[in-house]
Order: structure tokens, then C-alpha cells, then sequence
């Protein structure tokens, strides 16, 4: 079975997608694959079939298992744990403990400690976009002094 290639989407909706055999290079409009089918399969003119992945995400996004606080905002009121699951430059995912009343729209403060050699901290405003159970997806409000550090951690 052959492996699937990674792609990334540019702003422009193209992808250039390089044959693994031939190593032919064609840049191609993707857009109708947003939202829906993000594995496709390419046929070089080489003749060789594959499979590509189609990355539309702005920012990479790093797997992780780190444990962590949120507060609701604008108060800074009671919030709960978290286990972030996935960060990136312009969000996180992760996991609340226990019954939560949290919505798309809602906004926290996340505080969390990277598992780098400084332990950063990492304390950033955010916005909800997804929930699904107790799995949440937020996106960074801001930037700020966590980026640095945040920058560093998901290099490759």
C-alpha cells in the first residue's frame, strides 16, 4: 500500500503536488475540495496513481498531551482542566474535564506549560469555534510574548 503525500493549500487555494516516482511538479486549483474530500487521488502523466492529502490549515498543528487551566473571560471567572491535545500558532484543541456549559463564541484564558527545556508558560486569550463533548477548539485572540516561545516549541 502506498503512503499518502501531504500537501499545503496556499491563500490561493493551489497546491503543488510532486509525483513520488517521476518527481513531475504541477501546481493545480484545489478549492472544491475545501470543506469536503481532503485525500484525493492523483494520476502523474507518468502513469503512476497516488494519494495526496490536502492540508487547508493556516498554521501547522502539533500533537501533544499537556495539561492545563481555563478561566472565562471577560472576569477571569471559574473556568477548569484542560488537556491540550493540539496547538498551533493560531489555536489549540483539547480536552475539559467534567460537565462544562462552553459554546462557539465563548471566550477564556488558557494557561498551560509547555514541555520544553524552559517549561514555558504559555497564558493566551482565545475564542471557541468548535465543541464537540468535552473536545474544544479555540482560536488565539491575540498575539503576545507566548508566541516566541510557542514559535520555537512547534518548529520541526
Amino acid at each position: 500500500m502506498s503512503s499518502v503525500h501531504k500537501v499545503y493549500v496556499g491563500k490561493d487555494n493551489s497546491a503543488v503536488i510532486t509525483c513520488p516516482r517521476c518527481n513531475r511538479v504541477k501546481s493545480t486549483i484545489v478549492e472544491r475540495f475545501r470543506g469536503a474530500r481532503h485525500v484525493i487521488r492523483v494520476k502523474c502523466s507518468c502513469e503512476h496513481v497516488f494519494d495526496v492529502s490536502l492540508e487547508f490549515r493556516k498554521a501547522y498543528r502539533k500533537e501533544i498531551k499537556l495539561a492545563g487551566d481555563f478561566l472565562y473571560l471577560p472576569q477571569l471567572k471559574a473556568g477548569g482542566k484542560l488537556v491540550v491535545t493540539n496547538v498551533s500558532m493560531s489555536g489549540l484543541g483539547g480536552r475539559v474535564s467534567g460537565a462544562h456549559n462552553l459554546k462557539p463564541g465563548v471566550e477564556l484564558e488558557v494557561k498551560f506549560n509547555l514541555n520544553d527545556v524552559k517549561n514555558s508558560e504559555i497564558r493566551k486569550r482565545m475564542v471557541v469555534r468548535l465543541v464537540n463533548g468535552n473536545y474544544i477548539g479555540c482560536e488565539f485572540i491575540e498575539k503576545d510574548n507566548c508566541d516566541k516561545a510557542l514559535g520555537f516549541y512547534l518548529m520541526p
